[in-house]
């Protein structure tokens, strides 16, 4: 097993910056529900006048770069992230002044109790190693009646592309469904619930419809454990001439996508 640095370093090396996060992204515009994902995770929260707001885990920013119209002047942001290529990218691609961005560990917040308004945790809880702690820091720095939102994957996320891996080479280590496991859409709502009095819960589901090979590739060889089965350009090959295959059979290869939100308010 694991231990809590091993997954922590195996977390960093993924997200050194935001080449790999972008490969995913890549194969998600093939979602047959064209609700932008970062929209609707955007139009679900309520954030008021003057808040001060933190995102925990901010990735490339394209939350606030696809919403940038929406941000409003008298918000107080904050993205964070334990990836300085990250914040590097994130304020590349937001490109707002006004925007602060720092280096936080979710489990160790370097803000007074009751700092902020808003929260943000998007698709990240999963990675941490104590989950427990993560959320009672939360807890700590979010203000009476703050709110925090936080998205993850269910279990059903990406089924297809698991089984599909498991046919062309079963040595692959590609399974999102362990990270709905640690922190999902199936039981985020009762991890949330001891430490937050009322949490409510949003999905968003949806279908990946490809007619080629390179975004189900590029997608695969961007997950670093994938990668390392797949180092040679002979092993590329093949797997890359599996996947054509597998989509002549029937014309495209479908995706299921399942993720959710949960928005908890602290009393």
């Amino acid at each position: 097993m694991q231990n809590n640095f091993d997954i922590q370093s195996r977390v960093k090396e993924q997200y050194i910056n935001s080449s790999n996060l972008s490969a995913r992204l890549n194969l998600h515009s093939f979602n047959t529900n064209k609700l932008d994902w970062h929209v609707w995770f955007f139009e679900k929260m309520d954030i008021p006048e003057n808040s001060k707001i933190l995102e925990l885990g901010c990735g490339n920013g394209v939350l606030w770069q696809i919403n940038k119209q929406a941000v409003k002047e008298n918000w107080d942001i904050t993205l964070s992230d334990f990836s300085d290529g990250m914040l590097q990218d994130s304020k590349q691609n937001i490109n707002i002044e006004k925007i602060k961005y720092e280096i936080i560990d979710i489990q160790d917040i370097p803000y007074e109790d009751g700092s902020f308004d808003i929260i943000i945790a998007r698709h990240m809880l999963y990675h941490v190693p104590n989950i427990d702690i993560a959320l009672s820091e939360v807890k700590r720095v979010l203000k009476p009646n703050g709110k925090f939102y936080v998205s993850t994957n269910g279990k059903e996320h990406m089924q297809e592309l698991i089984e599909l891996l498991k046919k062309y080479d079963k040595h692959i280590d590609f399974d999102p469904s362990k990270f709905a496991n640690i922190f999902g859409v199936e039981n985020g709502k009762e991890m949330l619930k001891q430490y937050f009095n009322n949490v409510s819960a949003e999905d968003f589901v949806g279908q990946i419809v490809v007619h080629m090979a390179e975004p189900v590739v590029s997608y695969v060889t961007s997950i670093i454990s994938a990668r390392e089965c797949l180092s040679s350009e002979q092993e590329l090959e093949s797997f890359y001439k599996f996947i054509e295959k597998e989509i002549d059979k029937k014309g495209t290869f479908s995706i299921t996508t399942k993720a959710g939100m949960f928005i908890a308010t602290k009393f």
